[in-house]
């Protein structure tokens, strides 16, 4: 009976498994999608809002962070290893949603920069190689 009891559990929990990567993967591709007919689609507005792009990389000397069509209010940046030890940075506000952040002095490898905003609650991470 136990043993009939965990091949059930097994094959459940393999097919959950199953059936949440698949929505989330429709969910990915229903996104990237989204740009057309923005108004049916709720996630549409939220990805032509707020274009984030991250150059050059990899990085050897610094970053840029271009954000557009934004409604960032109090745009705040945070550096965080692949482990995820934050790391002290120094943002410079080069205009017009331009930002440069000096990376000469990391060490090389992969890192993650974090743009947020309390105001309007936004928060993504982009993963960027130090060359």
């Amino acid at each position: 009976m136990a043993k009939n009891l965990r091949i059930l559990y097994s094959t459940m929990h393999t097919k959950l498994l199953t059936i949440s990567l698949a929505l989330v993967l429709s969910g990915a591709v229903y996104a990237q999608d989204s740009s057309i007919g923005s108004e049916k689609n709720p996630f549409a507005q939220n990805l032509q809002e707020n274009k984030i792009d991250i150059y050059p990389n990899p990085a050897v000397e610094y970053l840029i962070v271009q954000v557009s069509n934004s409604r960032l209010q109090k745009a705040q940046f945070e550096m965080h290893t692949l482990i995820g030890n934050q790391l002290s940075i120094q943002v410079e506000d080069l205009g017009n949603g331009k930002y440069r952040i000096p990376v000469e002095n990391f060490s090389t490898g992969y890192y993650f920069l974090i743009v947020k905003d309390e105001v309007t609650r936004f928060k993504r991470a982009f993963k960027f190689l130090k060359d």
